[in-house]
Formats: structure tokens, sequence, C-alpha cells
């Protein structure tokens, strides 16, 4: 799912780099607090703190990831984003099950299995040359400097060199925020799926699947550095 983060603005010396264990607080810390809505009902069981240290804990099993890299300040995290070709790597989700089976244990794993039942996915059943964008996350007070755009444009840089006709993500029904954000980096909504189970719980409707065109990039590009 993809979480908003940055905006339009300048950024300062930030550099991307892949993801690694040593990130795990930093990273969790980013993904529970940007999940909004979402994080402590279902991750956290109603703590958010409790969710913190689950993601950082997940996040040090899992080993870090292939998949996600960190905006960083001066060596510090500020940013985070995921994004790979393929969503369904048998690898990478044998390493994230086992992470969750290691901080949850054997009933915790049962309750959040529980929880996610609600939890339903917008995108396409069969998207063609698709590629995946989520956990896009930027700290609180360095937002609006423009570290979102430059983690969304890492991330359609790597959907280039896959080869991607189109770079897909997920967000919340009602947040304004980052469908805003979203559609200024020129992402387009191509199906929603609501869930009343997941309104009760998180009180978020259900999700927006968004996409566009990896063609897209260059006038999307100057758009937003015009900004």
């Amino acid at each position: 799912m993809g979480i908003a983060g940055g905006g339009v603005g300048t950024a300062g010396e930030i550099s991307i780099r892949p993801a690694t264990a040593r990130d795990a607080e930093a990273v969790g810390y980013l993904l529970a607090d940007a999940a909004g809505p979402l994080a402590a009902p279902i991750w956290g069981g109603g703590s958010i703190e409790r969710t913190r240290e689950r993601y950082a804990g997940m996040f040090a099993c899992w080993g870090g990831s292939d998949h996600h890299f960190v905006a960083c300040e001066d060596e510090r995290v500020v940013g985070v984003i995921a994004h790979m070709a393929d969503r369904t790597d048998p690898w990478q989700s044998l390493r994230a099950s086992l992470a969750t089976m290691r901080v949850y244990g054997l009933f915790g794993l049962l309750a959040l299995s529980w929880r996610m039942r609600h939890m339903v996915s917008a995108e396409p059943a069969f998207v063609r040359n698709s590629y995946s964008v989520w956990n896009l996350a930027v700290e609180e007070a360095q937002r609006r400097r423009g570290i979102g755009s430059e983690l969304l444009a890492h991330a359609h840089a790597g959907a280039r060199e896959a080869g991607a006709l189109t770079v897909g993500l997920e967000v919340l029904i009602g947040n304004t925020a980052a469908i805003r954000f979203y559609e200024h980096a020129g992402y387009k909504e191509r199906r929603r799926r609501e869930s009343a189970g997941l309104r009760e719980m998180t009180g978020a409707a259900g999700l927006i699947y968004m996409a566009r065109a990896v063609r897209d990039d260059d006038q999307t590009a100057a758009r937003v550095s015009s900004r």
C-alpha cells in the first residue's frame, strides 16, 4: 500500500540507498507513524508504541529487504520506500512470514491473521507489465521538502530498468493528502474496493489502486521540479 510522504518542495543533501537490518528501528517507526489508522488496530493490537516495536522487530528479523530503500540526510534515515517488479517473490514472502512469526509468536500471529481478514486489495487481479510501489513514508518534520518525490522518482527509475509499462500503488480511501501527492506525480485512480470490516476496525473505508504509465516519467519530473 502506498503511504503519503514528502510532497512538493526542495530537498537538501538527500541520498537514497538500500535499507539494511541496521535501519530497522528508523524504518519501523516511519512505517508505523505513516500508516495512520491502519497500523495500531491491525498490527499493534491498538497500541502505536507496540506497532513501532513490532515493525522494527520484523524488519530486523527480515535482515533488511532487497526492495526497501531509505532516504538519508547526514546519514540519518528520514524516509523509506519499497518497490519491485513482482510483489509475489516467494523468497521475500517466506522471509517476511518467518520474521512475522518470530516477532508475534504463534498465538500473536493467529490474532494478526484474524485482524487482517478485513484487509482488501483494490489492485486488479492481473496487471500487465506493472511495477509496484508501497511503504512510502517520510518523517513528519521533514515533509514538504521533496523527499517523498525523490523516493518516488527512485521507484520510477526502477520501473524503467525493469521494463515495466505501468507503476501501481494502493492508498487508503479518504487519505486526501496522499491521493493529491500521487495525482501530482501522474497517478490516476483505476479501481477502489471498500470493506465494512476495515471501516469498523480502523475508520478507513477501503483502498484505492492508482497507476501511472512509465512513459510519463519525463513530463512528471519536469512538473514536480517546477513547483
